[in-house]
């Protein structure tokens, strides 16, 4: 059931994700000022499709990590309540106070009272926590389910690309070549990606191993349980149906590896293919970017430069 990574690739999600954006360009077709340099089609494609599993891989386990810890410790504050918060601030002045200790008087029995002092005070505050520790994780549940309530995970907004940096090929793309990508190329893309996680590359990845753990007829409760588990990190609903998602994540992978073979011979596999490529475009795109004084130079690689 589980399909073999072609060389070349680091990731299924990096092959879906560029499967989607050569469609798009398929249908759009380059833009003028790539239209005489088909061979850059495939750095274009790359980097297109890692800053989509970027944002909705990397960026939103940020994200969400963020949205669990920002609520810990006012929970902790009102469910502890007063003397939480000055066990808390006791706790707090005695660590400062032995370290000082620590620095002058090493071998004085006064820091061994601060030292016994200190560590009764984060027993404590410790014990306090430990209590109240259900009513954070509820909290916290309660903060994701909002979070996603207000937050499309699969898909691309209109503002999909917004956070890019300044020098990315989105970035680029959308300056340079506004006609063509707002009312071409993106749109196509989101119609292409509408239902599209690059989650669903990330669980291929790790299907393997949530095979290896159980038995043929408990593989559909183990995936349940794995999509459950990674849901709140990316708003991911999970792999639908994963058996065909696998099937024809192949299929995808063979094309994907034709296309840019067809398109850029070496490209997914030697080395200074792509680096020759990928310098190409930047420059290209750079010496023609209207905000050109403004923008950093270039210091992102593309992920086929781990192959």
């Amino acid at each position: 059931m589980h399909p073999e990574l072609p060389n070349g690739f680091t990731s299924w999600s990096q092959v879906l994700t560029d499967w989607h954006v050569c469609g798009a360009l398929a249908k759009s077709r380059l833009p003028p000022s790539l239209a005489s340099h088909p061979e850059l089609a495939a750095p274009l494609v790359a980097e297109i499709g890692r800053a989509i599993r970027v944002q909705q891989v990397d960026r939103q386990s940020i994200q969400t990590a963020l949205v669990r810890e920002r609520i810990v410790e006012p929970i902790y504050d009102a469910a502890g309540g007063p003397e939480y918060v000055a066990v808390r601030n006791a706790m707090e002045h005695a660590q400062v106070r032995y370290i000082s200790f620590l620095r002058t008087e090493a071998k004085s029995a006064v820091l061994h009272v601060a030292l016994t002092e200190m560590e009764r005070l984060q027993a404590g505050y410790f014990a306090i926590r430990q209590r109240h520790t259900p009513q954070v994780a509820q909290a916290q549940k309660e903060a994701l389910r909002r979070y996603w309530s207000e937050t499309t995970s699969r898909g691309l907004r209109d503002d999909f690309f917004d956070d890019c940096p300044a020098d990315s090929i989105p970035a680029l793309m959308s300056r340079i070549e506004p006609a063509w990508w707002w009312r071409e190329f993106f749109l196509i893309l989101q119609h292409r990606c509408q239902r599209f996680h690059a989650a669903d590359g990330v669980f291929l990845d790790h299907l393997p191993t949530i095979r290896a753990r159980v038995s043929v007829k408990k593989l559909s409760a183990e995936v349940a349980e794995w999509s459950k588990g990674m849901s709140d990190r990316w708003g991911w609903d999970g792999p639908g149906h994963y058996r065909m998602l696998a099937d024809r994540a192949a299929a995808k992978a063979r094309t994907l590896h034709e296309w840019y073979e067809a398109c850029a011979p070496g490209y997914l596999n030697d080395e200074d293919v792509r680096g020759s490529l990928h310098c190409r475009l930047i420059g290209l795109l750079e010496s023609r970017d209207p905000w050109k004084p403004l923008v950093s130079s270039w210091k992102t690689e593309s992920e086929h430069w781990r192959n």
